[in-house]
């Protein structure tokens, strides 16, 4: 089963609310209903289903009453589009966080009334990463539920250094040093170590993790062995005793993730990820609307770093493994 995790629809009545609670960003950013041709494309690349989530566009109110609003409505339309694309579409639902009782509601919501796929999340609500202590509870919920978690950078949170806000760094750069940032943090945290039963997936092939996996893994390794404590002392690495990063293996917490293919104008990026994580936690990921379902089917079919089984398992196996739908 052809599966694409990594699609966006922010229809208009949604992004009209969203420019009603005051996000300028969400003016005239909303789309037709009309799906017809995301179907046609699906249909020509033999894609069973889109997975439709609303991140990238900042969505993140900052009132708590219309952010649960925003969010029922969401994923409300979300709904109606699986329904009116007779289940074609499905979708990662919205929660209302940094409110952890709302968001867990809404988490709920999505999972047992909606029937979603998952929950989507920024790398940051309201500015407070992942693994903020105070979402320990909503984390416990969606590990007791063996939930998915697809996490997808956000450009409004990528001015992340002096002079990104022009040319469009933001998101050429801060978007993929962002979604890197994530993956480290509910590492170096312990909150994928905590809650193992959440099935973690990030957008865009992980950020530059592909590319910095060999840094890593030797920072880590200088850390677990304090062979750098000459260096930089003891201090600089004092947090690595409290993970469950070990030094026969340290990046393995990474390659219990999932990720996404959306990095269809590299082709040595596949080579990196046979370097890094593997290709066996790899899923098809478009970035539909934003890139093309066509061109990253075709970017997999006639990748030259890739076997006949590796693209197999990346277009039709990996996520038919991890959704079973």
């Amino acid at each position: 089963m052809r599966i694409d995790v990594h699609a966006h629809y922010y229809p208009q009545a949604y992004t009209k609310l969203l420019a009603g609670m005051g996000l300028r960003q969400a003016e005239h950013a909303g789309q037709s209903s009309d799906l017809s041709g995301r179907l046609k494309a699906m249909d020509d690349t033999h894609t069973d289903c889109q997975i439709l989530s609303s991140a990238a566009l900042d969505t993140q109110v900052p009132d708590r009453d219309n952010a649960v609003i925003a969010a029922r409505v969401v994923n409300d339309l979300y709904a109606e589009t699986g329904v009116q694309t007779g289940g074609r579409m499905k979708a990662f639902g919205w929660v209302p966080l940094p409110w952890v009782d709302e968001a867990i509601a809404e988490m709920q919501r999505c999972l047992d009334e909606l029937g979603f796929a998952g929950i989507c999340f920024p790398t940051l609500f309201q500015d407070r990463p992942l693994d903020d202590k105070a979402f320990e509870p909503f984390w416990a919920e969606m590990n007791r539920r063996k939930a998915k978690a697809y996490i997808h950078p956000v450009g409004a949170h990528s001015m992340c250094h002096h002079g990104m806000r022009e040319y469009g760094l933001h998101t050429a750069i801060g978007s993929m040093a962002q979604i890197q940032m994530a993956a480290q943090r509910i590492v170096y945290s312990g909150l994928s170590h905590r809650y193992p039963d959440i099935e973690f997936i990030f957008a865009v092939c992980g950020g530059y993790l592909p590319y910095t996996w060999e840094r890593i893994r030797r920072n880590l390794e200088r850390g677990l062995t304090m062979s750098a404590k000459a260096a930089v002392g003891m201090n600089f690495f004092s947090w690595i005793k409290d993970t469950p990063i070990t030094a026969d293996d340290p990046m393995r917490p990474f390659r219990k993730f999932w990720y996404d293919t959306s990095v269809q104008d590299l082709p040595e990026a596949m080579l990196l990820v046979q370097k890094s994580y593997g290709t066996d936690r790899l899923l098809l990921g478009s970035d539909e609307i934003f890139a093309s379902l066509v061109e990253i089917v075709d970017y997999i079919e006639t990748n030259a770093y890739l076997s006949a089984a590796e693209k197999r398992m990346i277009l039709d196996e990996n996520a038919q493994s991890l959704f079973r739908f």
